[in-house]
């Protein structure tokens, strides 16, 4: 009678050993998973409109992604989406910017430091004027590190192509100028106003074979223009841009702040020029780059 007691009893214990071998492994697992490293060519996604440079502490060769809307496709104005990837490390692009900031004569001076890089390509400039109440800079986009201000950059028929240009310039009077228009956007029909979201009210028009959107956020005055014929979805790209703006903040200007977006006819491409005060001093960006581009690089303004 004792041989079965005993055959009862050695099923009981192995159960419970195997029980809490399984437990054991299933801890080795989740605590493996729980420190694994991300994949090789893991993408992280920037939040200012690309490659942030200001800054050292990201690891080198780390990609980032962005993915804007190409506004303004020929004919229709739909939106298609584009994803660029940086392939410049961060440390390489910081030293873009720092390089730079050491050579300006302009005390404090502020730079854009986020761009919109393709996959493999490489940030660096040309400063074209330098003096202590102005200065103006071309940033590039190059196949191969370029040192900044290289020759190659600014040779006769050289065919770099600049990804965006940036100048500020200090005025004794600043609204002595003609770059930021007068907006008055109060009591417009209602048959003019369009709802862009967000409860942003912007103003069509006509006028001389163009079609212009504008509207108000803050002391920032933005505007769309675009050739009639081409039926560009105005409405659809300044909706983009009002959305992007509810969580990204443009600089502050002391008094006036002017977003101009003007598609050639055709609409295959996009001149952006973004102007702002600031005391004396108006700063200015322009690129053809799409306009959530060029609202991520003013963005980064530091």
């Amino acid at each position: 009678m004792s041989k079965p007691k005993l055959w009862m009893t050695i099923p009981v214990t192995t159960a419970v050993l195997l029980a809490l071998a399984g437990c054991g492994g299933q801890d080795t697992q989740s605590s493996s998973t729980d420190n694994m490293s991300p994949a090789v060519g893991e993408q992280v996604q920037s939040g200012s409109g690309g490659a942030d440079f200001s800054s050292g502490t990201e690891d080198n060769g780390t990609d980032t992604t962005e993915t804007t809307g190409k506004e303004g496709s020929a004919g229709s104005g739909t939106s298609s989406s584009e994803t660029g990837s940086s392939g410049q490390t961060q440390q390489s692009g910081n030293d873009v910017i720092q390089d730079i900031r050491s050579q300006l004569k302009m005390k404090n001076a502020s730079l854009p430091t986020s761009f919109s890089l393709e996959k493999g390509k490489h940030l660096t400039a040309s400063i074209t004027s330098n003096t202590s109440d102005a200065f103006h800079i071309n940033f590039y986009s190059t196949d191969q590190s370029v040192a900044v201000n290289d020759a190659s950059l600014t040779a006769s028929g050289s065919k770099v192509p600049v990804l965006a240009s940036y100048e500020v310039k200090t005025y004794n009077d600043p609204n002595s100028t003609d770059i930021f228009p007068e907006t008055d956007l109060k009591d417009i029909p209602e048959d003019m106003t369009m709802d862009l979201g967000h409860d942003i009210k912007g103003v069509a028009e006509g006028a001389a074979g163009s079609q212009y959107l504008t509207w108000t956020e803050g002391r920032w005055t933005l505007q769309i223009r675009s050739v009639s014929e081409d039926n560009m979805n105005n409405p659809g790209i300044a909706k983009k841009m009002v959305e992007y703006l509810e969580s990204h903040t443009l600089p502050a200007p002391k008094d006036k702040g002017f977003v101009n977006v003007e598609y050639p006819s055709g609409g295959k491409s996009v001149n952006v020029t973004i102007s702002w005060q600031d005391g004396k001093q108006i700063h200015q960006l322009q690129t053809e780059q799409v306009p959530l581009e060029a609202l991520g690089m003013v963005v980064s303004v530091k």
